[in-house]
């Protein structure tokens, strides 16, 4: 039996969608996108997103992108598809946000999830002398 979206998130990326993901910066974040497609073939391209949004506004920080070929379909077909996006550009902080979206049919595939990532700085914690003797 074939995982739906969720389940394949949920246990192969660590959360489902709407759930806070913690990060060392630097890491990368997985962003997988499910739809439902009925059409003409065609090549879009997915753009997958991490920022801040402000007053409305999406101000990007992170994104990657990717080429998609959807074969013709009479019928409504569910494609799910993922990118990798670097978080190196990401300052330490907290309610990163997260958009995706079809570039040539933005408003009808624009979808945004808010104050989801956290990213931490990394570094040493408990670094200490923990004992010295004669030797």
């Amino acid at each position: 039996m074939a995982k739906d979206v969720m389940e394949l998130i949920e246990s192969e990326f660590g959360v489902p969608a709407g759930q806070k993901l913690t990060i060392v910066q630097g890491d990368k974040v997985r962003m997988t996108v499910s739809f439902d497609y009925l059409g003409p073939a065609k090549t879009v391209t997915i753009r997958y997103s991490i920022g801040n949004r402000i007053v409305g506004v999406f101000n990007e920080l992170a994104f990657n992108r990717g080429s998609v070929n959807l074969p013709a379909s009479d019928t409504w077909k569910t494609y799910s598809y993922y990118m990798d996006i670097s978080t190196s550009a990401l300052s330490p902080g907290t309610d990163y946000d997260v958009e995706a979206k079809v570039e040539e049919y933005v408003s009808d595939t624009l979808v945004k999830i808010d104050n989801v990532i956290d990213v931490v700085k990394p570094g040493f914690r408990n670094f200490q002398i923990v004992s010295y003797e004669k030797v």
